[in-house]
Order: C-alpha cells, then sequence, then structure tokens
C-alpha cells in the first residue's frame, strides 16, 4: 500500500489543509483590522484633536476680543483690573491650546493655514495691547477708534485664518470617516468572503472524511455487531479499496467465514447440549418432586395419623370397656381424620393431573353449584371444628355447566386455606351470588392476610406469601383454581391485608359460556 494510498496521510493532509486556510483567513482578517484601525487612529489622534485645538482657539479668541471691550468701557479702575486679569489667563490658554495644535502632525497646506493665524494673532495681540496702554493713559476717544479700526481689522484676519483651518480640518476629518467607514465595509466583505471560503473548504473535508472513512467504519462496525449476534448473512462491503479500511473489509470477511463456520459447530453442540439439558432437567424435577411430595405428605399426614392413632390406643386400653357414645365420638374423630387424609391424597392427585393435562380432565356436566358449595363446606367443618364457615346463597338452586370434580377442587383449595390460615374460633363465610352472565363467589376469611408484596405473585406456581412459612403447604393450590376458573372461562381475583383477612372472588360464567369451551 502506497502512502498516498493511506487513510492517515489523507487526514493529515486533510488537517494540514484546514489549519492553513485558518490561519491564513485569521492572518488576513487582521491585516484588514489593522487598516481600520490605522484609520481610526488617524481620526483619534489627528482629526479628532485638531478639531478640539481649533475649537478652543476660537473660543478663546472670541473671547479675548470680548475681554478688550469690556475694558474699554468698563466704569471702574476695579473691573478694569478684573478684566486685564481675565484676558491674561485668556492669553495663557490660547498660547496651551497653540501648543497642542502643533503636536499633531499636519501637512504644508495645514502648516501654512496656521502660520497665517499665528501671524494674524500676533498682530491683532498687539493691536489689542496698544489699545489697552491708550485706555489706561485715559484717552478713551483713541482707544475707541483703534477698537474699531486697526484692532477689529486685525481681529477679523485672524478670525478667517482660523475659519479656513477650521473648515479644512473638517474636510480632512470627513474624508478620513469616509475612508475608514470604506475600510471597514472593504474588510467586513473580504473577511466574510475568507470565512465563506475556510467554511466551504471545513464542509468539503468534513463530506470527505464522512463519506470515505466514517461511513464504511460505522458500516464495517454495523457488520461486526450482525456477526456479535450470529447474523452471518451479511454482505461486506469496502474489500477493495486499497488503504486500511480495505484491509479492514477483507479482515472482517475472514471473521465471517470463520463465524459461519463455527456457528455450524455450535448448532451441532447446542442439539447435543438441549438434549442432556432436557434429560438432566427432567430428572431435576422429578428429584425435586419426589423431595416436595415427601416433604408435603410427611407435614400432611402426620397430624390426623397421629389421630387415628391416639383414639385407636385409648379404645384399645380403655378400662373398663368404654361405653357405646364414647366408643361412637371417637369413632366419628377417626373417621374425620381418615376423611381428611383421603380429600389430601385426591387432592394431590387431582392437581398433577390437571395441572399436567388441564384440557384431558376437564369434563363439563350441568349441575347445581350450591349442593356443590354446601357439600364442599360439610366437608371442611367435619375436618377442621375450631373455624366457624357460613354460607349466604342468592338461590336455592344455582344451575351451572361445568367440571363437578375440578369445581369442588377449586372451593376445597379456597375454603381450606380460610381454615387453615384463621386463628381458632374465626369464621370463614362462602358467599355466592348469582348474576345474568355469571355465577360469583365470595370466600371471606379474617386471617393473617397476604403482605402486598405477595398479591401479585400468589397464584404462581409453588409462590407461598412470606408471612406463612411456619404453616404447612405445598404453593400449588391457588395455581390450580387459577388453572380451573380460566378452564371454565372465569376469572380468580383477591383482596388483601395482611393482619386483617382475604377475600377471594370467583367469577364463573354461566351455561353458555361454559358449553361453548
Amino acid at each position: 500500500m502506497k502512502l498516498t494510498q493511506s487513510i492517515k496521510f489523507r487526514m493529515v493532509a486533510s488537517l494540514w489543509l484546514l489549519f492553513a486556510t485558518i490561519a491564513s483567513i485569521s492572518i488576513f482578517g487582521l491585516g484588514r483590522l489593522e487598516r481600520v484601525n490605522h484609520e481610526w487612529s488617524d481620526i483619534r489622534d489627528r482629526w479628532l484633536k485638531s478639531t478640539r485645538y481649533i475649537g478652543d482657539l476660537d473660543n478663546f479668541t472670541s473671547d479675548f476680543r470680548a475681554a478688550e471691550g469690556a475694558f474699554l468701557i468698563a466704569a471702574r479702575d476695579v473691573d478694569a483690573i478684573a478684566i486685564e486679569r481675565e484676558m491674561e489667563s485668556l492669553d495663557e490658554t490660547i498660547s496651551k491650546a497653540q501648543r497642542g495644535y502643533e503636536s499633531i502632525l499636519h501637512d504644508e497646506i495645514e502648516l501654512a493655514d496656521y502660520r497665517l493665524f499665528e501671524k494674524n494673532w500676533k498682530l491683532y495681540h498687539g493691536e489689542a495691547k496698544h489699545t489697552l496702554e491708550v485706555m489706561t493713559k485715559g484717552d478713551k476717544a483713541a482707544a475707541g477708534y483703534l477698537f474699531m479700526s486697526a484692532s477689529r481689522d486685525a481681529f477679523a484676519s485672524t478670525s478667517e485664518a482660523l475659519g479656513r483651518i477650521s473648515d479644512r480640518t473638517n474636510t480632512q476629518a470627513r474624508l478620513a470617516s469616509e475612508r475608514s467607514d470604506h475600510a471597514i465595509r472593504e474588510a467586513r466583505a473580504l473577511i466574510i468572503a475568507a470565512a465563506f471560503l475556510g467554511a466551504s473548504m471545513a464542509l468539503g473535508i468534513m463530506l470527505y472524511v464522512t463519506r470515505q472513512i466514517t461511513d464504511p467504519l460505522l458500516e464495517l462496525a454495523a457488520s461486526m455487531r450482525r456477526l456479535s449476534r450470529n447474523e452471518t448473512d451479511i454482505q461486506i462491503r469496502s474489500t477493495e479499496r486499497p488503504d486500511e479500511l480495505g484491509e479492514m473489509a477483507r479482515s472482517v470477511v475472514v471473521f465471517r467465514d470463520n463465524a459461519i463456520e463455527l456457528q455450524v459447530n455450535q448448532q451441532a453442540l447446542a442439539t447435543e447440549a438441549s438434549m442432556l439439558e432436557e434429560k438432566l432437567e427432567h430428572e431435576r424435577r422429578l428429584s425435586e418432586n419426589q423431595r416436595n411430595f415427601i416433604s408435603m405428605v410427611s407435614h400432611e399426614f402426620r397430624t390426623p395419623m397421629t389421630i387415628i392413632d391416639g383414639h385407636a390406643q385409648r379404645l384399645l386400653n380403655a378400662r373398663p370397656a368404654p361405653r357405646d357414645e364414647v366408643v361412637i365420638e371417637r369413632a366419628n374423630k377417626i373417621r374425620a381424620a381418615v376423611r381428611r387424609m383421603s380429600v389430601m391424597i385426591e387432592g394431590l392427585l387431582q392437581t398433577s393431573r390437571v395441572i399436567e393435562s388441564p384440557s384431558l380432565y376437564f369434563h363439563p356436566t350441568d349441575l347445581d353449584m350450591s349442593a356443590v358449595l354446601k357439600e364442599v363446606c360439610d366437608l371442611h367443618r367435619e375436618i377442621s371444628s375450631t373455624v366457624s364457615v357460613l354460607e349466604k346463597y342468592s338461590a336455592e338452586k344455582l344451575p351451572f355447566y361445568g367440571d363437578r370434580n375440578l369445581i369442588c377442587q377449586v372451593f376445597s383449595n379456597l375454603i381450606g386455606n380460610a381454615i387453615k390460615y384463621s386463628s381458632p374460633g374465626g369464621t370463614v363465610r362462602v358467599e355466592v351470588r348469582g348474576r345474568r352472565t355469571a355465577l360469583q363467589v365470595f370466600v371471606t376469611d379474617s386471617g393473617i392476610g397476604i403482605p402486598r408484596r405477595d398479591v401479585d405473585s400468589i397464584f404462581s406456581r409453588y409462590y407461598r406469601a412470606s408471612n406463612v412459612s411456619s404453616i404447612t403447604g405445598t404453593g400449588v393450590g391457588l395455581y390450580l383454581a387459577k388453572i380451573v376458573v380460566e378452564l371454565h372461562g372465569g376469572v380468580i381475583k383477591v383482596r388483601s391485608r395482611e393482619g386483617r383477612g382475604s377475600i377471594f372472588f370467583v367469577s364463573l360464567p354461566l351455561e353458555a359460556t361454559g358449553r361453548a369451551r
């Protein structure tokens, strides 16, 4: 690759060109500004000062002439002395203004006019001094004649010479101001043109860098990102370029080919890994389910087994033989414990079947919802006598089309949970409301409630609220209830406050919806 073909060379050359352009524009602009500054300095240091000094000479010489006239008409010697002192002060001020004007650089014409003024001023100054001397000797008439003749003519010549200087100075100042304005306009126009040229060059360099360098780099970067996402069906451009970008593009092509080969190998490995992972996951689930089942069964069955064993031993060891009513009472307790175990076993089997294949075990028929709920409530009254179960139905018969066993399982789970998480002596209320299009069932308890952070996840599989760790349970009852309710086209919701109890709401569509499903 030649040096002139490299991106580095072209970038450095472009930057140097841009730098040279900016430097040239800066130097050019400084030159134009220097010219403008020179014009303004000429106005400030020459014409403005000249105008000021000429104005002072015009004012002070006029005041001197007025003081001369006032001296002639002064009524008292005191006034004459004061006027004479004023004239001396004006004479000194005029001399100072003359020195200031002389300190400024002037051309020959200006100097000739000034010399004429200076000559006439000296002539007038002498005439004015002679007039004052005549007036001081007491010859007022002669002094007045001199004032109106020789002194006036000399002052007129002085004013005329000063007027010519003033007119020429004003003219030159105006011309200088015009030159300055022209220089400013010219400098502005040239600087704008130079700036436009520099901006055009900068824009050209930017466009060159964008199209020839930045865009190809971004395209290569996008190709690399797509390759990183395993998108190998891409076209790599710029491979024909002789510079560094061409080298990069050709390297990306090699990388793409390697990625395609690697992808093929990865797919084969992924297939084998997926099969192995499925087997491992299956084994893990079997192991976990086995542990969970054993743990749950050991906890759930311990209480009814203890009850059965205790009453059986009391019957065997009773001396003398117990009365018939005692035997009947203890037999009923044994029967309730066995019934409880039967319910738990049936619930476990039903839960496992429905979770694995919901539609396979869904067999809807016509049924009476009030009878189903009464049966469930009676069952839980037999199992648990520490919590009251109250029922309220909107009608004696509530026809419904659904799977009796699954519906029993749903409300058995809800009522069983309400009893399990309520304190002894508590009350569980079951209310059924028949609506035109749906049956609504409310299961209300005053138990420990559900923490707010757990409400949204309470229907998830294996999820249990954070405040029930000391109470046995599997975490699948509410998950099963949600599956069954949705299988019937209904919804299940909960409203709960921790420490205040919970309300579970089930809405099931009536016959038309159920049959349609």
